[in-house]
């Protein structure tokens, strides 16, 4: 199960992504927000980046070392540019990697993206595409 989880992110990784600086807040199971730097977006899902506290939240206990990850879904709120509708989510937790010291990269599925939601992220990753081949 896990390496079919790993290889369909693969896939799902390929799809066209949309390199981003936006501010998001993250929860895990619940608990209070922390500002994360979402760097990577697709329909698929997102990557975003954050410090040393914020990945101790979102790892299990009994797993802090960066990898793969299993069983672990973050909620995260955030805008798209030129957007004043708030996005919310939650999203798989798919990996982790360790940039730095105090710094983490997380990759993350969309696992409950309503449709309007879904629509909007549409329309920006197509703008996006055409500013990029323009």
């Amino acid at each position: 199960m896990e390496h079919r989880d790993a290889a369909m992110y693969a896939c799902k990784h390929k799809l066209h992504r949309v390199k981003t600086m936006l501010r998001a807040q993250l929860s895990v199971r619940g608990a209070n927000t922390q500002s994360v730097l979402i760097e990577q977006i697709s329909e698929a899902g997102l990557d975003f980046l954050c410090d040393a506290g914020a990945q101790c939240r979102i790892m299990p206990e009994e797993r802090k070392m960066p990898g793969p990850v299993f069983g672990v879904y973050v909620d995260i709120v955030f805008r798209l540019p030129n957007s004043d509708r708030e996005l919310q989510t939650r999203c798989q937790v798919l990996f982790c990697h360790r940039l730095s010291q105090n710094s983490y990269r997380f990759g993350c599925e969309f696992h409950q993206l309503a449709d309007a939601n879904q629509e909007l992220l549409q329309e920006f990753l197509q703008q996006a595409e055409i500013e990029l081949v323009s």
